[in-house]
C-alpha cells in the first residue's frame, strides 16, 4: 500500500533503528509527560506524542513520525513485560534477580 501526501506526493517510509540511549531518552520523555498530566485513564493523550514527537525530533536530529514512536513503545513494553514477568511477575517461573551481583538467578530445578 502506497501513503500518499495531502498534496499527492508519495509518502516514503523510513527505517528508524534505535539505540539504547534512544530508549532511555524515550523513556525518559514518556515519565515526564505522565509527570505534567498528559497520561489519563492509563492511557497516552494525544499532546504526548505531539510533544514527544517534536522533542525527540529535535533531540535526535532526525524525523521521528508517530507510528516510528508508536511501534517502538509497544516493543519496549513487550520486552519489559516478559523481563518482568520472568523476575518480578506472580509466577516467578524460578528466576530472581540478585542485586548484590546484579544477575539473574535461577533455582536449581531450573
Amino acid at each position: 500500500m502506497i501513503k500518499r501526501a495531502a498534496d499527492g506526493s508519495v509518502v516514503k517510509k523510513e527505517n528508524l533503528t534505535w539505540t539504547d540511549h534512544m530508549d532511555n531518552v524515550l523513556v525518559e520523555a514518556l515519565v515526564k509527560e505522565d509527570d505534567i498530566g498528559n497520561r489519563v485513564n492509563a492511557t497516552f493523550t494525544s499532546q504526548t506524542y505531539v510533544n514527544m514527537i517534536a522533542g525527540l525530533s529535535k533531540q535526535f536530529n532526525k524525523s521521528i513520525i508517530k507510528d516510528q514512536l508508536k511501534n517502538r513503545m509497544k516493543t519496549l513494553k513487550s520486552n519489559f513485560s516478559k523481563w518482568y514477568d520472568m523476575y518480578r511477575g506472580t509466577s516467578l517461573s524460578g528466576f530472581s534477580w540478585n542485586s548484590q551481583t546484579k544477575n539473574i538467578e535461577a533455582e536449581e530445578e531450573v
